[in-house]
């Protein structure tokens, strides 16, 4: 029964790194296809299994906080409304890089990638993901296009300053770790 338990862990395991590599490494071309902020989305989605936040921090809803306008809004919306992050309902709203609020992630858009350092110096500790998009200096997940595909670097201790742990898994499909 035990080996039984251990092999289909082991097999969904396996399906997981298949489908989270699938999408690293045959994302669509985003300027092409007009679908970047899609594709990033399901990355968002997908860290989320990879991702280890404190348990102190669960909650009846997983909340995905954006700061800036960013197209990656209603894509995020979309996944939210039919997916979940293990039991959780996902929230997914607008704030401020002055808002106090917890989120599970933040996502710094591109429009406001100049409050990058004061937003991981405010939630520093706190459980939180940080992830930057397009950014010259990377948060603790930066969303990257390169040769018109969508990816993704990690920079770790940023992670851990953040208070998330992220699994060795999603670190080697990153293009860069930092």
């Amino acid at each position: 029964m035990l080996k039984a338990r251990t092999y289909r862990f082991s097999l969904m395991r396996i399906k997981a790194i298949f489908i989270l590599a699938a999408l690293v490494f045959f994302s669509f071309k985003s300027e092409t296809d007009g679908n970047e902020y899609q594709i990033k989305a399901m990355f968002i989605f997908n860290f989320t299994k990879y991702v280890e936040w404190p348990e102190a921090k669960s909650a009846d809803v997983f909340t995905i906080g954006i700061i800036g306008e960013s197209d990656i809004t209603e894509p995020l919306e979309r996944i939210a409304a039919q997916k979940k992050v293990g039991e959780q309902k996902i929230l997914v709203k607008k704030i401020g890089p002055e808002d106090d609020d917890y989120c599970n992630i933040i996502i710094v858009s591109r429009s406001r990638l100049n409050k990058l350092d004061q937003v991981e110096k405010k939630y520093a500790g706190r459980g939180v993901l940080i992830i930057s998009d397009e950014s010259p200096r990377s948060a603790a997940i930066n969303l990257v296009t390169r040769d018109n595909k969508v990816r993704f670097e990690i920079n770790q201790s940023l992670a851990k300053t953040g208070g998330v742990k992220i699994s060795s898994q999603l670190l080697a499909l990153a293009v860069a770790v930092h």
